[in-house]
């Protein structure tokens, strides 16, 4: 422990007298490391375990299929309400599922005394969407089975939009008039951020009270319509389970259609695997999909990593002198080593808490695109103006993000001094104390 303070006091000293070269360095290992670390955010909000979306690593995605006609013509949409009773509502092994329709759905409040129409994001969903995420009510309940099979007019409203309607936030049992028609709100919930795009709203509404919505495509049996289907399994060991048992549910459900066949291509998917599928005829490999960003990462990182070992080579020319003295009165190329490998460990570290913080100020400012990236299309939904994109400290802020850091910072000085460590410790003792 004392060798360890004694190095870091020495790299100390060695950077306070090589300042140009120590901001240098610490630049360049910042804006490498923020590069990256804005991508693994991404990335982690994206896949993590966030509210309300809080079971992500068991949950089975299945969004997209595609029929083959008797022609050989091909369509490609999302599913029918019909599909997914058949294949999902049916399902024995998963803890809860759910639909929700992806297709337009907008809807129109109109605030009591007021002329003014306002137009808060919805989703329509049935009673397994309260089940399968995990939202907070702090008013009231979600709609009931009961109330679903009635078509009976209800809604769950976000906290500003219950402060916005009624000035509490305390709206269980209030009426509100959506598209003209009253609805009863029966719950009110914290407000979820944008980042859960698939599950975001401010109003969530049973699809049983708008008929129109769950008509399926027309030449397709049914089988295409605007409806997503989720699925929680019980446990993160027995999502293989249940993918098997929709697997097989599929089969069945494709040797009941008379003259179309039906394909959903290796879905249902995993969750961190559902972002980068596009439709049902896209292939899916997770061992592709890691390598190719482990592979952006490694580039993000080589890239600086060349031109600081340049510069850390360079610097340890100038200190062979430095190296042969020590070497003279005993010290061991081992030893010499570690030294090298601390203050660089020093600089790089500086240069890392440097980025981490620059990569937050990153996605602050940028947030409203930047949950876009990694989603691989080339069109992607704008955000609405009046929804502003909340990213809460708690998730930034957290071991998973910080253990990243401490790797990518660990990689990238192992990278940028071991050769340079290695040549300047085991110079010939002459050749560093005659080196000018």
């Amino acid at each position: 422990m004392n060798m360890l303070r004694h190095s870091i006091k020495q790299a100390w000293q060695v950077l306070k007298q090589n300042r140009l070269y120590c901001f240098i360095y610490m630049l360049a290992t910042a804006f490498s490391i923020s590069m990256i670390m804005v991508l693994a955010i991404v990335f982690y909000l994206k896949v993590a375990n966030v509210y309300p979306e809080t079971g992500r690593d068991r949950m089975l995605v299945f969004r997209f299929g595609e029929i083959v006609q008797p022609d050989g013509s091909r369509r490609i949409s999302r599913l029918s309400l019909e599909t997914i009773q058949k294949c999902i509502y049916s399902l024995q092994t998963p803890e809860a599922v759910t639909a929700i329709y992806e297709g337009w759905g907008e809807v129109q409040i109109q605030p009591d005394n007021s002329a003014e129409l306002i137009s808060p994001t919805s989703k329509y969903v049935d009673t397994g969407f309260w089940k399968v995420f995990s939202f907070h009510f702090t008013d009231g309940a979600p709609f009931t089975d009961a109330d679903m099979q009635s078509g009976i007019q209800t809604a769950v409203i976000s906290e500003p939009l219950a402060r916005q309607l009624f000035g509490t936030t305390k709206a269980a049992g209030l009426y509100i008039t959506i598209n003209f028609k009253p609805y009863r709100v029966c719950g009110v919930v914290e407000e979820p951020s944008y980042i859960t795009e698939r599950t975001y709203a401010q109003i969530w509404l049973p699809y049983s009270a708008h008929p129109n919505l769950v008509t399926s495509w027309g030449n397709t049996e049914n089988t295409l319509g605007n409806f997503g289907a989720y699925m929680l399994a019980p446990s993160v060991k027995e999502v293989e389970k249940v993918k098997k048992e929709m697997e097989e549910m599929i089969r069945r459900y494709d040797s009941s259609l008379e003259s179309i066949q039906f394909t959903v291509n290796g879905q249902p998917d995993r969750h961190w695997l559902s972002i980068f599928r596009l439709s049902s005829r896209q292939d899916i490999h997770a061992t592709k999909i890691i390598l190719r960003y482990m592979l952006l990462f490694l580039l993000l990182l080589l890239v600086p990593a060349i031109s600081l070992a340049g510069m850390a080579d360079s610097q340890m020319e100038r200190r062979l002198s430095e190296m042969g003295v020590r070497r003279v009165f005993g010290a061991m190329k081992g030893g010499l080593m570690k030294q090298l490998m601390v203050e660089n460990m020093l600089f790089t570290f500086m240069g890392a808490v440097t980025g981490l913080l620059f990569s937050y100020l990153l996605v602050h400012l940028f947030r409203r695109w930047i949950i876009h990236i990694g989603t691989g299309q080339i069109y992607v939904n704008a955000v609405p103006e009046h929804i502003d994109v909340v990213i809460a400290p708690s998730v930034l802020l957290n071991y998973t993000i910080f253990i990243i850091a401490f790797l990518l910072c660990l990689l990238l000085n192992m990278m940028i001094t071991i050769i340079p460590a290695w040549r300047a410790s085991r110079r010939e003792i002459v050749y560093s104390l005659h080196n000018k």
